[in-house]
């Protein structure tokens, strides 16, 4: 007898596991709906083990806040946000949009496995788009006009997605930093990817927008 893959909020039928890091795991999934609707989307959820613990809960909604608030169309949409209680820990989750597409990463293994690389004008356009994106997250205020000074601090090409039609998505917003977050950074605490940190972040010093242009 086949197992039915489990469903999350009633709604959000867990395909595949897509990956996961030291704080959550990313499914791709199928939302339902009234009528037969049927929708492909991202649910990326807090690991079971750290969903009791006040930290890693306050470091995952702060990334549901950022980036649900980001709506650019070389950002990725967030669609929802919840929290599903049963057994022994409560299951907070985040769905982006499902993103038919590579990370800049594997376009470039790709590419490079055929001796090539990725003509000029593609590259160019990649960049452009990816910090047209950034440049909206770095300028983004809130409802009353405060800056949010957003700062991705985790800008690579695995965080660079291309769209099989052409569209370049800024991901994972996971490690940004943005003025009222409930958790904050310690100096001289690093996050991100060593190769692609500007020397402040290296350095584990304050960071602004400027770190991810650098990125």
């Amino acid at each position: 007898m086949a197992v039915k893959p489990p469903v999350i909020a009633g709604k959000y039928m867990l395909l595949r596991r897509l990956g996961h890091g030291g704080m959550a795991e990313v499914f791709l999934a199928k939302q339902t709906g009234d009528g037969g609707f049927e929708k492909l989307v991202v649910l990326k959820r807090i690991l079971p083990h750290l969903s009791q613990g006040q930290e890693f809960t306050a470091m995952f909604l702060d990334e549901a806040r950022v980036a649900a608030d980001l709506r650019h169309p070389n950002i990725v949409n967030i669609v929802d946000v919840g929290r599903v209680s049963g057994g022994a820990a409560d299951t907070l989750f985040m769905v982006m949009e499902f993103l038919h597409g590579q990370d800049v990463r594997k376009l470039q293994r790709k590419v490079a496995a055929y001796g090539q690389m990725i003509p000029l004008g593609h590259a160019s356009q990649i960049a452009i788009d990816a910090a047209a994106g950034l440049h909206y997250a770095h300028t983004k205020k809130d409802l009353s006009g405060k800056a949010l000074q957003i700062v991705h601090r985790d800008v690579s090409p695995q965080n660079i997605l291309v769209t099989f039609e052409g569209g370049t998505k800024i991901v994972d917003f996971g490690i940004a930093k943005a003025a009222g977050q409930s958790t904050h950074t310690s100096t001289g605490v690093l996050k991100g990817k060593y190769t692609y940190m500007s020397p402040e972040q290296a350095e584990g010093q304050p960071v602004d927008a400027r770190t991810d242009q650098f990125a």
